[in-house]
């Protein structure tokens, strides 16, 4: 019910073995029928603001393995970006490399103080979203305009940042770890 109404498609390709199911939520209405062969670029629902929504649009997911809500994966992953775009996976991990949880990742024009986005690590906060099996992400900048970029997040309160360079049509991944966990803050007397 949370979803309205929906169209999941079952692809006639996998990945690595595994059955890719791809997920339309929010729908105004549907415009196939359970069953129905659907080829790229076929229109399959309008737009909507049906289920648990917070105004019109279309609620996307990919689904590994099994049609399930705890099968789903970033399906940021699964696009391609735009021309002169690419796109910045990447980990945020303590010193042992154990992942944080609920930590703002932000980006950066490279050498400059001016961010171009903020993101969060989607691992912890109940997330329903699989990091890639390749990857083993836990944040992802989308649609990165190809240049230079600082990767910023605070690590038990210690600032680390990583150079990355968006290339077009390509992720880049960078992993973002402390050399070791900042001491414990001492309560002032």
């Amino acid at each position: 019910p949370s979803y309205g109404n929906a169209v999941i498609i079952e692809h006639d390709f996998g990945y690595q073995g595994d059955a890719i199911y791809t997920l339309y939520a929010h729908l105004e209405a549907p415009l196939v029928v359970s069953g129905e062969r659907v080829v790229t670029g076929q229109a399959i629902g309008l737009l909507g603001n049906t289920g648990q929504s917070g105004g019109p649009h279309v609620h996307f997911e990919v689904r590994l393995r099994e049609n399930t809500y705890g099968s789903a994966y970033n399906p940021v992953l699964w696009l391609a970006p735009y021309v002169n775009r690419g796109t910045v996976a990447g980990r945020v991990v303590d010193a042992r490399g154990n992942f944080i949880d609920d930590a703002d990742v932000t980006l950066f024009l490279g050498g400059t103080p001016r961010d171009v986005t903020t993101t969060y690590v989607f691992r912890g906060s109940g997330s329903q979203v699989n990091p890639d099996p390749l990857w083993n992400e836990n944040f992802v900048f989308s649609d990165v305009p190809v240049g230079r970029y600082d990767v910023v997040a605070t690590i038990n309160g210690v600032r680390v940042s990583a150079n990355v360079t968006v290339r077009e049509g390509l992720t880049s991944f960078v992993e973002l770890k402390p050399a070791e966990d900042a001491p414990a803050p001492t309560a002032t007397p």
